[in-house]
């Protein structure tokens, strides 16, 4: 049976459709079935830590609506590249940086056209060396934020070419990163909260809770559910 991600969705316009999105940007990557709800909650974790005088300059819903699809552009990235257990080529990469760009134009002229900018620019950095040389203050704040929350779950979740990283390593490369490629006044905000609410920062919602039991079940060395098995 079909789980809904009411948590997630319980704020959204249209969330039939948003639901479809995300269905298809999890059947397309394996890596993201988790990530963008993820990255959903690491960008309500960010935007609570901010300033009430920043926050106020932003629509918290559709924020989070944006972080649960700045990926959907991968659809249309060729399986081949987008599911590479390898390092990229340099062909491959240029392949996998056109998502932002694919994912402003898949949302055009839906509902959620009002996000395309904050996802065609989440892979921008401060210094301008992203993916389409916006600087600094150009970048979207929204977009700056995702950028935040994509990085910390990109390093807090575990890849096949690597463990998931601590969150003292985590820190470290994140701050290492502030002024040159993530926005160092959000950083700083979000990694200021409590070290407990950082360590355990998830998606609270049921489909990624079935996902960390099937996962555990998977640890200690049982079967996991059936409908869960592509996510690993």
């Amino acid at each position: 049976m079909k789980v809904n991600c009411s948590t997630c969705l319980n704020f959204a316009s249209d969330n039939q459709l948003l639901q479809y999105f995300i269905d298809i940007i999890e059947t397309k990557d394996p890596y993201t079935q988790g990530h963008s709800h993820h990255v959903r909650a690491i960008t309500e974790a960010i935007y609570e830590s901010l300033p009430l005088n920043r926050r106020n300059e932003l629509h918290r819903e559709k924020l989070f609506t944006a972080a649960l699809l700045h990926d959907i552009g991968k659809i249309r990235i060729p399986d081949t590249v987008l599911n590479k257990a390898g390092k990229l080529s340099e062909t491959e990469l240029k392949i996998m940086a056109g998502h932002p760009q694919y994912g402003k134009e898949l949302l055009a002229g839906t509902v959620f056209q009002y996000l395309g900018d904050w996802i065609l620019y989440h892979h921008e950095r401060m210094d301008g060396s992203g993916y389409y040389g916006i600087p600094g203050e150009m970048i979207p704040v929204e977009s700056r934020i995702i950028a935040v929350a994509d990085t910390f779950s990109a390093l807090r979740t575990y890849r096949v070419y690597r463990p998931a990283r601590t969150l003292e390593e985590t820190s470290d490369i994140m701050r290492a990163a502030a002024g040159h490629q993530l926005d160092p006044e959000i950083l700083e905000c979000f990694l200021s909260l409590k070290r407990d609410f950082l360590e355990n920062l998830e998606c609270r919602c049921e489909i990624c809770r079935r996902r960390r039991e099937a996962l555990k079940q998977k640890q200690s060395g049982e079967n996991a559910p059936p409908a869960f098995q592509k996510v690993f």
